[in-house]
């Protein structure tokens, strides 16, 4: 797909309380651009690569042409793999048409992250749908009992994973921390967004919760050699800990997941309640 992106559909104007798009992300838009039907692009923040020294993380969200079929995160992959040598990012694509639908029916999530004002590539072709924003305080009881179900099965994986560790099947305990962190972040996202994340995928799963806190990351910073390797641990597991038998995890690091996961569970919560308190306070939870 050829795509010429034009001047005239880049956002760089100052405006007040808006992102202006660095001119390192010129050749990631023009690379976004030639690889999907992009209709849209917003710059949702920025953030301090990992390790530090890198510079700066661009958190970007593509709208694409809904004609296009293919699944949303063969995109992501692409993006991520196309644009590895030209800056640091982070990516989610959504279907243009499911965003619209979004907004329509008053998702927060999608009506404020959407602000025009975030958008450093436009093609002009689509628009993207008006709609009011559904009454946050209203929602919060209903949003915290979907919660509260949700983060119970989180809850439940954690004891799976314990009980695991006692029968020293270590690497089906570090299958159920892998589900713990899952369901944890999902418990998380899906009364706040206001949509379901069907992904396994748990570098997806904090990319999304990092947008509503950095302390998310704190968790699991993957910012030395052994963090790394410690994350990955736990990555791998959703696969590896059931259909791989050269997957092994030592009960040292064991340990360890299972206490970043108790501590995942109480910063969940914690933060989860904050934003119901800000809701309904009617306060924007972002």
């Amino acid at each position: 797909m050829n795509r010429e992106v034009k001047t005239s559909e880049r956002r760089n104007e100052p405006i007040s309380g808006s992102f202006q798009s660095p001119e390192i992300l010129d050749p990631v838009i023009y690379t976004i651009c030639q690889s999907l039907p992009a209709e849209k692009i917003f710059l949702l923040g920025t953030y301090p690569a990992n390790p530090k020294a890198l510079g700066v993380e661009y958190d970007l969200m593509v709208l694409v042409d809904s004609a296009d079929k293919r699944p949303m995160h063969e995109f992501e992959s692409l993006t991520a793999n196309r644009c590895h040598d030209l800056a640091m990012i982070s990516v989610s694509v959504f279907q243009i048409r499911i965003v619209n639908q979004l907004l329509k029916a008053g998702n927060i999530f999608f009506s404020i992250i959407c602000d025009p004002r975030n958008i450093i590539f436009d093609s002009g072709r689509m628009d993207l749908a008006g709609g009011q924003i559904s009454d946050q305080r209203s929602d919060a009881d209903k949003l915290s009992g979907e919660f509260s179900v949700l983060l119970s099965k989180a809850k439940a994986f954690l004891s799976g994973a314990i009980s695991y560790q006692i029968t020293q099947d270590r690497e089906l305990a570090a299958f159920m921390v892998h589900q713990t962190a899952e369901q944890a972040l999902n418990a998380f996202l899906h009364p706040l967004m206001g949509y379901r994340m069907q992904t396994h995928n748990l570098n997806k799963l904090f990319l999304y919760a990092r947008r509503f806190s950095v302390r998310f990351y704190e968790i699991f910073p993957r910012d030395t050699d052994k963090e790394i390797q410690l994350y990955q641990t736990m990555y791998k597991a959703y696969i590896y800990g059931r259909y791989k038998n050269n997957f092994q995890v030592g009960e040292e690091v064991l340990q360890i997941l299972i206490s970043r996961l108790r501590q995942l569970l109480e910063l969940t919560e914690f933060i989860f309640y904050q934003k119901i308190e800000a809701m309904q306070s009617g306060k924007q939870i972002f």
